[in-house]
């Protein structure tokens, strides 16, 4: 190798080599553009809301809303299912259910402008939903990389030097209330983390989002789970 290439490689791994963080502020934010538009909008309306459901309910849980990287997969949907059980054991919810992207009209998946609370509880009514969680989520990625991605000037090491890192960060936000006249029983808020080291080829952003969620996911489930049992008290 010459110099010159030594030194670029060198101001190469300066420049990208270091973790940068998560930018949290822009997270929050993207969470709070998310968030669908509630029917009930003046303070009086709110104040006269009182719950109407009888325990246990029947919990409809929404897909997540402001996600990059699209609906709960097949291991998000069977983590939000195992709350069934201790809910039922707490005497708060007789099943859970997830509500189908299918089954929400508009365009209510990314926060185009077209997404009210009410969109979600029709939705919710069809699975004869008592109570609706809402649920917005937001990611981001930390890509850097290590010493080693200096042999991806090999080619080969693009495919075997594990030399790029990718660390992902998730929160999640979900807002419990009535399905019949969106009163609000509870608020949860989780985050969880991922770290992925791979060579260049087989780096994959949304693996390392998706592990991310997944962990915020289960986070979100152990904290959703002791709020919402407390109705019992109520």
């Amino acid at each position: 190798m010459n110099t010159v290439a030594t030194i670029a490689c060198v101001l190469f791994l300066v420049v990208l080599g270091c973790a940068s963080g998560f930018n949290r502020v822009e997270m929050q934010s993207a969470l709070r553009a998310a968030n669908p538009v509630f029917s009930s909008s003046k303070v009086e309306q709110i104040e006269e809301l009182e719950p109407q459901i009888a325990l246990p309910f029947s919990l409809a849980v929404s897909q997540p809303l402001g996600s990059s990287i699209g609906d709960w997969n097949s291991d998000e949907i069977s983590e939000i299912r195992s709350w069934a059980d201790p809910l039922s054991e707490a005497g708060v919810a007789s099943q859970v259910n997830v509500i189908p992207a299918s089954l929400v009209r508009g365009d209510c998946r990314r926060n185009h402008g077209s997404c009210t609370v009410e969109l979600f509880r029709e939705a919710a009514a069809r699975l004869g939903g008592d109570v609706l969680l809402l649920m917005t989520e937001s990611s981001d990625i930390d890509p850097y990389v290590n010493p080693l991605s200096i042999l991806n000037l090999t080619i080969i090491g693009m495919w075997v030097a594990p030399g790029h890192h990718r660390d992902a960060l998730a929160m999640i936000e979900g807002l419990l209330i009535d399905n019949r006249n969106e009163y609000l029983y509870a608020t949860t808020q989780a985050e969880g983390e991922s770290s992925q080291v791979r060579p260049f080829a087989y780096t994959d952003d949304d693996t390392a989002r998706r592990d991310a969620r997944l962990a915020a996911l289960q986070s979100f489930g152990r904290e959703f789970i002791i709020q919402v049992s407390q109705l019992t008290s109520h």
